[in-house]
């Protein structure tokens, strides 16, 4: 089976991360994309707001109808930092992989790409895969050669977890923004406020 990973936060997961799972899938052949939510990402905070077990939830209700969507909670489960090396040999090590494993980054993630753990194995151990919403004058030239990072085009959809919970501190709507069952988990247990 060809499959993709998306690692992230999803605090909380919108519809940006299942367009962008949804244009791997379709652009690059992939057969599922592994949704992997971060105990303790390396790159980036967790809001602090909501405990593991809500965005996992949270992201149980986005992916829940479309078959091509997994949840793995392989780094949920370890409280060590979420390094992706670690997270891709789990991968390998747990599913039964055609190829390698795609590995969906954000491009604001290049520039810093040498900066990751072991930034080497990462790009012979799996297919590199960012997608761009703009120009590609925005991307970070010199790491895309080094690592062999395929860039491929997707519309550009202004949604992220921080700008939503924003709008819900702010008092401001969001329904559309996530799908109906994360939208009405949220309001239930009050998270974000």
């Amino acid at each position: 089976m060809k499959i993709a990973m998306l690692g992230g936060t999803f605090d909380p997961p919108h519809l940006g991360h299942l367009i962008l799972a949804d244009t791997v899938i379709t652009n690059c052949n992939y057969d599922k994309v592994l949704f992997i939510p971060a105990k303790i990402p390396p790159h980036k905070n967790i809001s602090g707001k909501v405990s593991d077990m809500d965005r996992l939830n949270m992201l149980k209700l986005s992916v829940e109808d479309d078959e091509r969507f997994i949840i793995d909670e392989y780094e949920l489960n370890n409280d060590s930092v979420s390094y992706t090396i670690k997270t891709l040999n789990h991968i390998y090590n747990n599913y039964d992989i055609q190829g390698k494993v795609g590995l969906i980054i954000g491009a604001d993630l290049i520039k810093d790409f040498h900066k990751w753990k072991e930034p080497e194995k990462i790009a012979e151990i799996s297919d590199i895969t960012v997608v761009n919403r703009e120009n590609d004058n925005n991307l970070y030239k010199e790491n895309i050669e080094k690592y062999n990072i395929k860039i491929i085009m997707a519309p550009r959809i202004d949604i992220s977890s921080s700008l939503i919970r924003e709008r819900i501190k702010e008092k401001k709507g969001f329904r559309y923004f996530v799908k109906k069952k994360v939208y009405n988990y949220i309001k239930e247990n009050n998270l974000y406020i």
